[in-house]
């Protein structure tokens, strides 16, 4: 799948959700390491389906949905006490499987890969950090990871 399918109105034909901005990359769709849907219509974020993650500490567990803008800080936690500086797991709101790491993000947390396709693909990912208030805990480009990966830019 290409970038242009990842994102409404670049070239996809589709139209985007009204609060959207034309230079602003859409998330249209993701998924977990088993191929489970993880956009939910139930947390909209300027009109789009926001990405529905469950969270999980040795002491406590919730959800956490993000905007599907790649950059876009909006979040909101459901049932979880955040507390920034904390490493959280990030699992699958379904299935409770853990999302992958991809690579180690600057502040030594582990940089986490969403899934742009059902196949599981690297090459068609997302991701975010599992620290908590890190700069890189906000959905980030599959080009940005790869970045990251190389010159630790953030």
């Amino acid at each position: 799948m290409g970038w242009k399918q990842l994102f409404p109105g670049r070239g996809s034909g589709s139209e985007r959700p009204h609060d959207v901005q034309s230079d602003q990359q859409l998330v249209s769709q993701c998924y977990c390491p088993n191929g489970h849907n993880i956009l939910s219509a139930q947390h909209l974020y300027a009109g789009a389906p926001g990405i529905l993650l469950k969270l999980k500490t040795e002491q406590r567990q919730g959800l956490l949905s993000l905007s599907p803008i790649i950059g876009d800080t909006e979040r909101t936690f459901h049932g979880f006490a955040q507390q920034v500086g904390d490493i959280v797991e990030i699992c699958c709101p379904t299935c409770e499987q853990p999302f992958p790491i991809y690579n180690v993000c600057r502040c030594e947390a582990h940089l986490i890969a969403l899934f742009t396709s059902a196949s599981k693909d690297y090459a068609a990912c997302i991701g975010i950090c599992q620290r908590l208030g890190c700069l890189n805990a906000e959905i980030i480009s599959g080009r940005d990871l790869r970045l990251l990966n190389h010159s630790h830019y953030c």
